[in-house]
């Protein structure tokens, strides 16, 4: 995998300093939203409920291994807040991590790309599509991934080599 050097080791992400990949985020829910709305209330409500059992998982099955547990993250509302609900592990943030936010966001992108199939929305899949990839670049290439101190990640930009 072509990973990103490097760029630092940041033990809290701010908002400002990676306003691009929370824009990106934001973007990623409001247009899912819009989306889903193609159903009505009943869309509406089940986009909110799929993005909000989104939380649970990511945190339960990745947020609570972090070096972030309890910090600010890189993605807004999910490192942060973990502390509220899920007591921290031991174990590091390995593969299994990234199957669980695997989940998480296949559940945040589910109800929109169905409505997209559905209703051959698909100038609206492409835009949907950008902003899911560009907030994936942005998050794994610039703002979160090149700057994490999570050495146990297999996404960590280090050299495997270096940390035995």
């Amino acid at each position: 995998m072509l990973r990103p050097k490097r760029k630092a080791r940041l033990d809290r992400f701010s908002i400002k300093d990676h306003l691009v990949t929370v824009m990106l985020f934001l973007g990623l829910f409001a247009c899912g939203l819009i989306i889903s709305l193609a159903y009505g209330w009943a869309g509406f409500a089940a986009y909110l409920a799929l993005w909000g059992l989104s939380y649970p998982v990511i945190y339960a099955g990745a947020c609570r291994y972090c070096a972030y547990y309890g910090k600010s993250c890189p993605i807004p509302l999910e490192g942060g807040l973990v502390h509220r609900f899920f007591e921290k592990k031991a174990g590091g943030f390995g593969f299994m991590a990234l199957v669980w936010a695997t989940l998480a966001y296949g559940l945040r992108v589910v109800l929109p790309v169905v409505v997209i199939i559905e209703h051959r929305a698909y100038p609206m899949g492409i835009l949907y599509g950008g902003i899911f990839i560009a907030f994936w670049i942005a998050h794994l290439r610039f703002s979160g991934c090149p700057n994490c101190i999570n050495t146990d990640c297999p996404l960590n930009p280090d050299d495997p080599e270096a940390h035995p």
